[in-house]
């Protein structure tokens, strides 16, 4: 890699709109995180910097949505009041960077003031360090806080506070817990004012509840002469000001430790990895997405063992391996649904990545009877899915990753035999084979072959290209076709070619791949507006930056690995790497299908960054 990928990107926003359209965001490990813009405003419910999750990684709760800064009477806040932004603190602002974490640069006259956030690992804990260059006079810093569930803006509970020294406790009517607010230096002067109407635009513009109250305990205050630095703590997890120094050391060696294939990738990689329970998890967004199977299962490969963290990978797989029921992996962890069709043959292929990679005999000793339990599954067919007469899949509507709904009837609800299910099925099925081979376990290879004389119905001679659909057939064009492109044994070189240049011409952008061919009637190429209209075009034209590692996949695999291929490959992926819109260092989960492609959805998703990283560390796998 360059010195330029591996050194922080300074931003110096010239007006509030450029700085609030770009967003940062730090994870503790379980759950919880701090998140804001690059001028320190919150655009969204979700912001803030302590979301605590009270029962890891999920339950997350808004606790300290901002703290004011005063300096000298000059203030470095900014918020959304209705019809204007005030105060205006980004005038102040310097220089925004990440370098590990968010770094705030103002300017107030002669002085130079140095924010930086950041959390404990395995704490609902976020400390503000503030460092102060030729200051004179008074520091002002006044908290506001909430006690809600971080999903969306709501009425203040009564919260009541017990002042300490250097800070306050405050406890909520609510079950978001006790809250100290404390700091190293700065005394605290209790002082409850409300303030009222802050706007929340993204909530606006995504036709969801944006505004509300929040409520100032009192303030912190600091006489400064000359260069200090001193910090400020939020946590439900300690009552006692932690060692800032050492803890921010251990922060900085812990993500500087981190190995990653794309260096500006490593600390979002990281942010998705959490505990749950006794075990490991994968968040499959941030900010609002819990731990999800389909997500999780794909993510594993370049989150975890594209980046060494093998241990976690066995961690996550035990983790969804002991909740699995009858075959089937949980949708959604959290919610503990089970409706999909995709997340055990997912599991299948992350089970046989972790064990070729790590070389782990005794897990995948450990794993086999849940893979088995996936195949007898899938060999059956019930009410929702299961295997035909021709060894192919069937399954019911809104069961694949395309499952979004509007007053609750799926948009692409894909019923029949899906062209990615059974290409996933019979890469299932192979790997399998391969696995009883490691184990010295008895397979019949015969139901593989079954599939592979089969797959070729959904061979669409008019549009040379797979059928999204058969029985009955859909010729829509979406890119779920490319996942069977990069299966070399399933279909003739000559179709796997064909399926490539048909998905390249319709669907390729440089932020991902469309979900629809612009040539649809159907096709919506803007992801936009209320929940009805963004869920119609979630899977309409929306394109999804996760795709890019089947896309890298079947570009590899067309061109028998070449050298040549791989450094095309990685021009593919530069683009989007090197984006950084919306969530900075992070990828987000959409963009719109037309230019200007905007991101949308979450601003970090976890199978689009694992997809990313994965593609990469893979075209970079240059033949000697």
């Amino acid at each position: 890699m360059t010195n330029e990928s591996t050194q922080p990107r300074i931003f110096s926003p010239q007006s509030y709109a450029e700085g609030a359209s770009r967003e940062w965001l730090v994870a503790n490990g379980i759950g919880g995180y701090a998140s804001a813009t690059t001028v320190g405003s919150n655009t969204r419910s979700y912001h803030g910097l302590l979301v605590a999750a009270l029962q890891p990684p999920v339950d997350r709760w808004l606790l300290l949505s901002s703290l004011d800064e005063e300096m000298g009477g000059v203030s470095l806040a900014n918020h959304q009041y209705p019809g204007v932004i005030h105060p205006q603190g980004f005038r102040q602002l310097l220089q925004f960077r990440l370098d590990p974490f968010p770094r705030f640069v103002y300017g107030v006259g002669d002085c130079r003031i140095e924010k930086t956030v950041f959390m404990i690992h395995g704490e609902n804990t976020t400390i503000v360090r503030y460092s102060i260059h030729n200051g004179q006079g008074s520091m002002r810093i006044v908290p506001l806080v909430h006690s809600r569930s971080f999903h969306s803006a709501s009425g203040l509970p009564k919260i009541g506070q017990e002042p300490r020294l250097r800070g306050t406790v405050l406890h909520s009517s609510r079950k978001g817990g006790d809250l100290a607010l404390l700091s190293d230096a700065a005394d605290f002067v209790p002082q409850e004012t409300i303030y009222r109407n802050f706007e929340y635009e993204e909530e606006h513009r995504r036709g969801l509840t944006w505004t509300e109250n929040l409520l100032a305990p009192g303030f912190f205050e600091l006489d400064i002469s000359g260069d200090i630095s001193f910090s400020v703590a939020a946590s439900i997890d300690r009552d006692s000001m932690p060692n800032v120094p050492d803890e921010l050391k251990k922060a900085n060696g812990r993500l500087s430790a981190l190995h990653s294939p794309h260096p500006r990738l490593a600390a979002a990689a990281d942010s998705f990895v959490v505990k749950r329970g006794e075990g490991s998890s994968i968040i499959a967004g941030y900010h609002w997405f819990d731990d999800w199977g389909r997500d999780t299962m794909i993510s594993i490969p370049g989150l975890l063992l594209a980046t060494g963290r093998f241990a976690e990978a066995k961690a996550v797989l035990n983790s969804f391996a002991c909740v699995m029921k009858g075959g089937v992996l949980p949708n959604d962890l959290g919610a503990s649904s089970y409706n999909t069709v995709d997340a055990s043959l997912w599991f299948v292929s992350a089970v046989c990545s972790y064990c070729d990679s790590s070389q782990d005999l005794e897990a995948l000793k450990g794993f086999w009877p849940s893979l088995l339990q996936v195949v007898a599954r899938y060999s059956r067919q019930e009410k929702d899915f299961g295997m035909d007469e021709d060894g192919l899949i069937v399954s019911g509507p809104a069961l694949t990753w395309m499952d979004a709904r509007v007053d609750g009837q799926p948009v692409t609800a894909r019923a029949g035999k899906c062209c990615e299910i059974n290409a996933l099925w019979y890469s299932a099925l192979r790997k399998m084979e391969h696995l009883a081979e490691v184990l010295d376990e008895p397979w019949d290879p015969s139901l593989a072959g079954r599939v592979e004389r089969s797959y070729p119905r959904f061979w669409n001679r008019d549009a040379k290209c797979l059928f999204d659909v058969i029985d009955p057939d859909d010729p829509s064009i979406r890119p779920n076709q490319i996942i069977a492109a990069a299966v070399p044994d399933l279909l003739p070189l000559s179709m796997r070619r064909s399926i490539f240049e048909t998905v390249t011409r319709d669907l390729l952008t440089p932020c991902g791949l469309r979900t629809l061919s612009p040539r649809d009637p159907r096709y919506v190429g803007r992801y936009e507006g209320g929940p009805r209209e963004r869920d119609a075009a979630y899977h309409q034209g929306t394109v999804w930056p996760w795709l890019m590692g089947p896309y890298v996949d079947a570009l590899l695999s067309v061109n028998d690995l070449s050298d040549e291929c791989r450094v095309q490959a990685r021009g593919v992926l530069q683009p989007i790497l090197e984006l950084n819109a919306g969530g900075l260092e992070t990828i987000a989960e959409v963009f719109d299908g037309d230019l200007p492609q905007r991101p949308g959805g979450c601003i970090s998703q976890a199978w689009s960054v694992a997809e990313l990283l994965r593609a990469w560390a893979k075209a970079g796998e240059m033949h000697p």
